[in-house]
This record gives structure tokens, C-alpha cells and sequence, in this order.
């Protein structure tokens, strides 16, 4: 009568395949997983930068409170806070606006409209 089963050597090789498949692909995970962060938090800050100039245009100055926008709750994904500055522009004071991300490698700023991103990615 003939046994049916793996032997342990089968089992063996298949472990160790599953192990250098799962070697190859987690760091792949990770890299998307950080890249589609990154993408967020500027996709934040995009939303942000129009919610400065939609209240500029109504208003006729820019204002560094996101809760004023509407937006008290835009953070990074990546654990860090998004912050608003306003500054003068010609001597007129609340002329100009900067969004930041204070992320750790940073994601990025926006000045003025214009975006300005830490990498190529």
C-alpha cells in the first residue's frame, strides 16, 4: 500500500519559494504604500492652495486659519500637519500664501499658486 502525502523536502522548497517571493514583493508594497501618501498630502495641499484663492477672491485677503476655509481636518496621510502662511506682497499685508507640508521628508510647498515638490516621484 502506497502513502500519499508531501515528503518534507516538497514542503521545505516550497517555503522557501513563497519567502523569496513575499522578500520581493514587500518592499514594492512599501513604495506604493509611501507613494500614494505622498500624492495625498499634495492633492491636500492643492485643495487647500484653491480654498486660499477662492477666499481671496471673496474677501480680498488670504488668511493662514484653515477652520476659516473649511478645511480645519486637511492633514498628510503620512502623520504630519499641513500648515497656511500668509505673508505681504507689494507692503500690503495678507497679499501672498505658502502651503507646507511639515512631513518628514517634506512633500512639498505651494507658494503663490505655484507648486513646488521635493522630488520626481
Amino acid at each position: 500500500m502506497k502513502k500519499k502525502g508531501f515528503t518534507l523536502i516538497e514542503l521545505m522548497i516550497v517555503v522557501v519559494i513563497i519567502g523569496i517571493l513575499a522578500a520581493i514583493a514587500i518592499p514594492k508594497f512599501n513604495d506604493v504604500s509611501e507613494s500614494a501618501k505622498r500624492n495625498a498630502c499634495r492633492a491636500n495641499m492643492r485643495t487647500l492652495a484653491s480654498q486660499e484663492v477662492i477666499y481671496f477672491a471673496r474677501s480680498g485677503v488670504y488668511t493662514a486659519n484653515k477652520t476659516t476655509l473649511g478645511m480645519a481636518n486637511v492633514t498628510c496621510p503620512s502623520a504630519g500637519d499641513i500648515t497656511l502662511a500668509v505673508g505681504p506682497m507689494g507692503g500690503v499685508a495678507a497679499q501672498s500664501f505658502s502651503v507646507t507640508c511639515t512631513t518628514a521628508p517634506t512633500h512639498g510647498n505651494i507658494n503663490n499658486g505655484t507648486a513646488s515638490w521635493t522630488d520626481s516621484n
